[in-house]
């Protein structure tokens, strides 16, 4: 591979949830996981995009975080229906990033940038046929037109990359956050049979601020001199 579709956005928040915290105080995760970008991505075609159609790496930074209090409405299930539920609603708070400074660039934060290995779709970006959101659906991103270019890379085996996602190993001598995810979802065939993970896994995440230098396959190097991680779901 030797060219890259990249893609730009920024916003004013994000939310990159931190799955299965289901009670409490939701929190966020230091950068967006595969499945969430995957279904940005299927956001920004107008369908829904299987893991086996892209490979795609990406970049995330985001200034500080803040706290919305929002109110949840309670349902039940009876047996026969669902319902509200007997005790009402309740409030919790949501943790997001938050756009507090610009960039020298003038580029609101948080920003995301991906890199896919599929340079065919360059015009659904352009020209997106959803409205792209990271997390909630009010988490709404703006992707500039002359942003979505086609980048010559070349493959590296050693730099420094942050603001990522790597499935940990080992010995790998790298800080960051610890979750277990799954790298994507597949919908089963029968309507509200809910959705299978596919390759659950442990990643490490890499906050943008650790720029950190790692050895390992997929890596590689844009002309501009930005480095990436390319995830091939293997």
């Amino acid at each position: 591979m030797n060219e890259v579709l990249e893609v730009k956005f920024d916003g004013w928040t994000t939310t990159p949830r931190l799955p299965f915290v289901l009670s409490g105080n939701a929190l966020c995760m230091t950068v967006p996981s595969y499945s969430s970008l995957l279904g940005l991505i299927g956001c920004c075609l107008g369908r829904i995009v299987s893991h086996t159609e892209v490979q795609f790496g990406f970049h995330y930074q985001y200034s500080t975080t803040g706290n919305d209090l929002e109110t949840r409405q309670r349902l039940e299930f009876d047996g026969r229906m669902v319902k509200p539920h007997a005790k009402g609603t309740d409030a919790y708070k949501r943790e997001f990033h938050v756009v507090s400074t610009t960039d020298s660039a003038g580029d609101l934060q948080p920003c995301l940038t991906l890199w896919l290995n599929r340079i065919d779709w360059i015009d659904y970006f352009r020209y997106p046929i959803g409205t792209p959101a990271l997390g909630r659906s009010q988490d709404l991103l703006h992707i500039r037109f002359d942003s979505v270019k086609i980048m010559s890379v070349e493959p590296v085996s050693t730099t420094n990359v942050g603001g990522c996602a790597l499935p940990f190993k080992s010995g790998m001598q790298v800080a960051g956050q610890l979750v277990q995810l799954a790298d994507a979802y597949e919908e089963y065939e029968r309507i509200g049979a809910g959705r299978k993970p596919i390759n659950p896994r442990v990643f490490i995440n890499l906050s943008h601020e650790t720029n950190q230098e790692v050895t390992m396959a997929n890596l590689f190097r844009t002309s501009e001199g930005q480095s990436f991680y390319l995830h091939n779901w293997q």
